[in-house]
C-alpha cells in the first residue's frame, strides 16, 4: 500500500501496513517477522524525519486505544489513541492531562516517544507525565517500564527498544483555560517575556519574519465554564476564548507544513531567537511562516531534549510545498551554537557523534536497544545511522 506522512516529507509507495488487534496479535507479528525492512508504527505520521522508509512494514495501531483504566490520578491509555480523543474521555471522570501542545492531531505513543510538548514554566512535555508503560520488544517479549531507570530509557525513544501499546499517565483535576492573543512590537514582546512566564501559566509568542511583528498568546486556569467560547482566533488577529483544557489548547492547523526545532537552555533562549531573527530578516524576509518560542520543564528522559533543566524552544517552520534545505541550512548553526537539541520527530542534520556530545546516556540507551531489539527489527535506515 502507499503510505506518506502528514506533511509529504516521507513517502512508502509499497510498504505493507499490518493492523494487529491487540498486544497478543503485536507480539506474535514482532516474534515471526523476517524480512528486510524494518517495524515501524504508524502513529499519525506528524513527524517529519524518515522514521518509515519504503518497504517497511508498517503498523497500525488503532485498534489498541481508548482510556482502559483510572486509578486516582492516574489514567491508562491505549498507545494508539489520539491525543484530541484524551481530554473527553477524562472529562467522564473530572480528570485532564497536565499539559498539552497546540496540535491534538499525534497518538499518544508517537507523541510520548518524541519527546512532543507544550509550554509552561514548571510544565514539562508529554512524556513527563508517562508513570509506566507495556510494549513489545524486539524478540516478540511484552514489558512493562515502570519506576526504574528504564523508564527513562523507555519515555523517548522513537519507537527504538519496542512498540509501545499501553501508556499510563499522571493526570490531574480537570481545569478550564482562558486563552488570550495579542498582537505587539518585537521590543514590547521581548521586553514583557519573563514578567508574563511569572504571571501565567502558558506564555509563548510567535515572530513572524515578514511582518516583524510578534503574536504574543498567554492561557490561564479557570473553573471550566458553563458557556464555553472555541471559536478558533485566526492567526495574527487579537482576541481572547475560553473552554475545558482539552478545548482550549489545540488549534487548527489546515496548511502542511515541515518544521525544525531545537530545545536551548533557558538562559540562553532569548539571545539565540534574536540572533534567529538577524539571520531571517537579512535572509528570509518575506517569509511568513512564523517562527514559534516556547519555554517548558526539563525532565531526566535519556534521550528527553529537555534533559538537564528548563529549556526554550525555538521552532523554524516552511510550506510542505516548498523546499526548507535553505532556511533550515542557515539557522541550525544558530541553534546549534546556543547549546541546543533537536525535537527528534524534527528536521535537523545532527550525526552520531553530534549525539553522542548532547546525550550523556546515548551510549547506555544503544546498548539497551541491543538488548531489547538484537536483531534491528525496529531501526529504519535513518535510524541506524543514529543508533546502530
Amino acid at each position: 500500500m502507499s503510505w506518506q506522512n502528514w506533511s509529504g516529507s516521507v513517502r512508502c509507495p509499497s510498504s505493507q501496513i499490518q493492523r494487529p488487534a491487540d498486544a497478543d496479535a503485536l507480539a506474535a507479528l514482532i516474534d515471526e517477522h523476517h524480512g528486510t525492512g524494518a517495524l515501524r508504527a504508524l502513529g499519525s505520521g506528524h513527524s517529519f524525519v524518515p522514521f518509515w522508509a519504503d518497504g517497511d512494514t508498517l503498523l497500525d495501531l488503532s485498534a489498541l486505544s481508548g482510556l482502559q483504566d483510572v486509578r486516582g490520578e492516574v489514567a491508562r491509555f491505549g498507545a494508539g489513541t489520539p491525543l484530541h480523543a484524551i481530554g473527553p474521555l477524562l472529562a467522564e471522570h473530572g480528570l485532564a492531562l497536565v499539559n498539552m501542545g497546540d496540535i491534538d492531531r499525534q497518538t499518544l505513543a508517537g507523541a510520548v516517544a518524541t519527546g512532543t510538548h507544550g509550554t509552561g514554566r514548571g510544565l514539562g512535555s508529554l512524556s513527563s507525565a508517562v508513570r509506566a508503560l507495556e510494549l513489545v520488544d524486539g524478540c516478540g517479549g511484552q514489558r512493562r517500564v515502570e519506576g526504574n531507570a528504564a523508564l527513562d530509557a523507555a519515555r523517548v525513544a522513537l519507537g527504538l527498544l519496542g512498540v509501545m501499546t499501553a501508556i499510563e499517565m499522571q493526570v490531574m483535576p480537570a481545569y478550564g483555560l482562558r486563552e488570550r492573543n495579542l498582537k505587539e512590537s518585537v521590543e514590547q514582546c521581548l521586553e514583557q517575556f519573563e514578567a508574563r512566564l511569572g504571571q501565567h501559566r502558558h506564555h509563548e509568542f510567535w515572530w513572524v519574519p515578514r511582518l516583524d511583528v510578534c503574536i504574543s498568546k498567554t492561557l490561564d486556569s479557570i473553573a471550566i465554564p458553563a458557556q464555553p467560547r472555541l471559536d478558533e482566533l485566526p492567526f495574527g488577529e487579537e482576541g481572547e476564548r475560553w473552554g475545558a483544557s482539552w478545548q482550549v489548547f489545540p488549534s487548527v492547523r489546515d496548511l502542511k507544513f515541515n518544521e525544525m526545532e531545537y530545545a536551548i537552555p533557558a538562559a540562553a533562549g532569548l539571545d539565540c531567537f534574536r540572533a534567529v531573527r538577524r539571520c531571517m530578516l537579512e535572509r528570509f524576509p518575506k517569509l511568513f511562516w512564523p517562527v514559534e518560542y516556547r519555554i517548558l520543564a526539563g525532565d531526566a528522559g535519556w534521550l528527553s531534549p529537555t534533559q538537564g533543566g528548563e529549556v526554550a524552544t525555538v521552532s523554524i517552520h516552511q510550506a510542505a510545498e516548498e523546499d526548507p534545505t535553505e532556511l533550515f541550512a542557515a539557522v541550525e548553526p544558530i541553534l546549534r551554537d546556543h547549546g541546543g537539541r533537536p525535537h527528534w520527530g524534527k528536521r535537523h542534520t545532527l550525526g552520531r557523534g553530534d549525539l553522542e556530545d548532547l546525550y550523556p546516556r546515548l551510549t547506555d540507551f544503544v546498548a539497551l536497544r541491543r538488548e531489547w531489539d538484537p536483531d534491528g527489527r525496529f531501526l529504519t535506515g535513518y535510524l541506524a545511522e543514529l543508533f546502530l
